[in-house]
């Protein structure tokens, strides 16, 4: 005799597939529930895991049984009730986008747990661009602060350009049919550019100084930079790789973009700052080419790749970064020079580097919101051991492969990529509480010891699947990279290095010439995107999942 409420599909359900497995609620007493439940799956061993979570506020459990074990508890006293555990949809104004860039990235599996409030709050990402146009929808009361830095003339409150905001709406906007990468996140500006788009590097460095200065009182943990110098720089003397460094060092994750100089998906070497920078996550384009999976994926031919004047292989990885859509200023430069690529009241389509560091920045975000005892090291640990093969893109060109942010939330005890070069950070000769990086020290050491990263570098702290040797082993630290051409005496001495090696400008880093259709998700795609990420797309490209927690 059933004693427990069981609405009638599921039951008829469970006597149709007694070893088919079922996710359920199940009411009672609370400790009467837990005994229950395992006494079920005792008495009628079967496929199902049994008890997952008690759940306090209703005095019940969640749990997966077997409809044999399903229909035996429901005849059991002190159970009240057995209810499917069913995926909830996301409320009516929920987040949503129909390009397939959030599912090839895995970023939009996350969304069910923001709209429902089971995502704790994700860090600040401070935006270092062009502004951000805080009255679009996108941002939702969000960004909570705007700073003017740039001293150049030529430059509009808010996002005289259009870029920032661009930026911003990739990596945590909220709009419905725009949402990012994390899209709880709230969002810090600095202004750095004019309206054409170009920064002095003076005012790229304050901006880093006003970060590292404030980033516990607004509680920043991403940077942004999704711009470069305008000369090749080394770690030698590059000051604006000194101040990402020091970002880096004091907790700070810096997501930079490789750049657009690449021609036709040759190796163009990541010549500027602050891409170039060993420690941070420079970030390339991918191209998804029209499907969701990565195994036929390349990079977009004008996403710079390759080694640094240092002998560094970047990027660390890559991201979707052709034909998006995004907010931006409409009344910017960018919307009023390229009305061809507006595809809405204030959403433009564009392509770059600029808008695949984003997806990474706000993908970084999320993993602090669950692990913010994470440093930076283990946050590029995460994302870079997860990344996505891409078979087809010719070597270097997506560092290891491509975010796959599905899999780097599910990432608990993440190897640490910049092992082997911390061993060269030592006190800060002015005092300050953060480390420096000794780069003489290093270039003493890799000058002798062609295989110094080994410890990091090598296939036992990655793993083959992460790290082939034909990324990062001796190819990376040989002769090829570092022989003659790049530390003879020639290449540094004072003549390459000194005052004339590195750009008192930067520049907005998106590759203008680029123009393509915004790849959207077809019925195939999304079959194959709800089968690789165990989530339901709706019409309107907002999703539904069953599983609504992302528990660290």
């Amino acid at each position: 005799m059933r004693s427990a409420f069981v609405p009638a599909s599921l039951l008829a359900k469970a006597e149709k597939r007694p070893a088919g497995v079922f996710k359920v609620i199940v009411e009672g007493s609370s400790r009467g529930v837990v005994a229950s439940v395992r006494s079920a799956r005792l008495a009628d061993p079967g496929k199902a895991v049994g008890l997952k979570r008690r759940l306090v506020t209703v005095q019940g459990v969640s749990a997966e049984l077997t409809g044999k074990q399903l229909l035996k508890l429901a005849r059991m006293s002190g159970i009240s009730a057995i209810m499917p555990d069913a995926p909830v949809r996301l409320a009516a104004a929920g987040l949503s986008n129909k390009q397939q860039w959030p599912y090839v990235s895995g970023v939009a599996e996350g969304w069910p747990s923001v709209a429902n409030g089971k995502l704790p709050e994700p860090p600040t990402i401070a935006i270092v661009d062009s502004g951000i146009d805080t009255s679009r929808p996108d941002f939702a009361g969000r960004v909570i602060k705007q700073l003017t830095m740039t001293s150049l003339p030529g430059n509009s409150p808010g996002d005289g350009y259009g870029h920032g905001t661009f930026v911003a709406g990739i990596a945590a906007g909220s709009a419905s049919g725009y949402t990012g990468s994390a899209p709880s996140a709230k969002l810090l500006s600095l202004d750095v550019m004019d309206d054409q788009g170009m920064a002095m590097t003076s005012d790229v460095i304050a901006a880093a100084d006003w970060i590292y200065q404030n980033k516990s009182t607004y509680n920043i943990r991403v940077a942004n930079f999704s711009l470069h110098s305008t000369a090749p720089a080394s770690v030698f003397w590059d000051p604006l790789d000194r101040a990402v460094e020091k970002l880096w060092f004091s907790g700070v994750v810096v997501v930079a973009a490789s750049g657009n100089y690449a021609v036709d998906g040759k190796p163009s070497g990541v010549l500027y700052a602050p891409g170039n920078d060993p420690f941070i996550i420079t970030v390339g384009a991918n191209d998804p080419d029209g499907s969701i999976g990565t195994k036929d994926d390349i990079a977009a031919p004008w996403s710079a790749y390759g080694y640094t004047l240092d002998g560094f292989a970047k990027p660390e990885i890559a991201a979707p970064g052709r034909y998006m859509v995004g907010p931006t200023s409409p009344a910017g430069t960018l919307a009023l020079t390229r009305p061809a690529s507006v595809v809405a009241p204030g959403y433009i389509q564009l392509s770059g580097t600029s808008f695949a560091a984003p997806v990474v920045a706000g993908t970084a975000a999320v993993l602090l919101a669950l692990h913010p005892e994470w440093t930076p090291d283990q946050v590029k640990g995460a994302l870079m051991l997860t990344a996505k093969p891409t078979p087809s893109a010719a070597p270097l060109s997506t560092g290891v492969g491509e975010v796959d942010a599905s899999r780097a939330l599910k990432t608990t005890n993440p190897p640490n990529p910049n092992l082997a070069l911390n061993r060269f950070l030592i006190p800060d000769p002015t005092g300050s509480p953060t480390p420096v990086f000794d780069a003489a020290s290093w270039g003493s050491a890799a000058r002798s010891d062609a295989s110094w990263g080994a410890a990091s570098w090598g296939a036992a702290s990655w793993g083959a699947a992460s790290w082939g040797a034909a990324s990062w082993g001796t190819a990376s630290w040989g002769t090829a990279s570092w022989g003659t051409a790049s530390w003879g005496t020639a290449s540094w001495g004072a003549a390459s290095w000194g005052a004339a090696s590195w750009g008192d400008t930067t520049y907005a880093d998106n590759a203008a010439s680029d123009l393509g259709q915004p790849p959207m998700l077809d019925p195939e795609q999304e079959a194959a995107a709800e089968a690789e990420l165990g989530i339901t797309i709706e019409p309107d490209g907002s999703i539904i999942s069953p599983d609504l927690t992302i528990t660290p």
